[in-house]
């Protein structure tokens, strides 16, 4: 990333964010498949944990800096974000977003691929997906594969999406996602971590008031013991956010 482009990103803890909303994130979208250009669209969603774990990882952390968008998904990062002095205008949760790539595929009769999860998940998935978006033509493949099995990725090309959303959680759906992203042409590549066991109905998203108090963290916790083990990367998120505000 060069300097001129740093400047119109929002830096939290050396993860430079772009500073958008979900309805600005529609628009770019929408402007991306007008435009000529073949090249593609690579989209991170990073909350707190995301950037707490590239702190500490200075490749996964230049990796996502070289991706088109980082966008806030997370109530932290916007806390964060405003306690450092450069508001962020809201959290963009990745769901949300990757809902929001849904609706205009389907105004646009266009190709989806979905990448990730366990088998079972993803072929749910693609069924509940294909009934609420009956214009989108779908493909799939689970998440469980090594980086080296060239029959995945060689599907994935022949299927020639528009989108490829990538389930498989940080850092591996980011890192598959730049290893491969020059194999295709206009093309949307997201990592959206749980995603797809959400839309599969084998996890609820959290009730629209947890989403409204932008406290959705706190319901997965609920709901998902397993998560405990994971949320001591928010307290570390914290402390390293107050260490930058207090030296400057």
């Amino acid at each position: 990333m060069t300097e001129s482009n740093k400047l119109n990103k929002v830096d939290i803890l050396s993860v430079y964010f772009d500073n958008v909303t979900l309805i600005d994130m529609q628009e770019n979208i929408k402007q991306f498949f007008l435009s000529e250009a073949k090249d593609n669209l690579f989209i991170v969603t990073a909350n707190p944990e995301i950037v707490d774990y590239a702190t500490e990882h200075d490749e996964y952390r230049n990796l996502i800096n070289r991706a088109d968008y980082v966008i806030p998904d997370g109530t932290g990062v916007v806390k964060a974000s405003k306690l450092l002095r450069t508001p962020l205008k809201e959290r963009v949760p990745g769901i949300e977003m990757m809902e929001s790539c849904l609706d205009i595929a389907n105004d646009k009769h266009q190709k989806v691929f979905l990448l990730g999860a366990k088998n079972n998940i993803v072929i749910q998935a693609k069924q509940r997906l294909e009934q609420k978006y009956p214009n989108i033509n779908f493909n799939f493949h689970h998440g469980f594969f090594d980086f080296s099995d060239e029959r995945v990725l060689e599907q994935v090309i022949s299927f020639n999406p528009d989108y490829i959303f990538v389930g498989m959680g940080y850092p591996r759906q980011e890192q598959w996602i730049e290893r491969h992203m020059g194999c295709f042409n206009q093309t949307v590549l997201m990592g959206v971590g749980g995603a797809l066991e959400v839309f599969s109905g084998t996890k609820k998203r959290a009730p629209m008031l947890f989403r409204r108090l932008n406290i959705e963290w706190v319901y997965r916790v609920i709901i998902d013991w397993k998560r405990l083990g994971r949320l001591k990367s928010i307290p570390k998120f914290v402390f390293k956010v107050i260490k930058v505000v207090i030296k400057k």
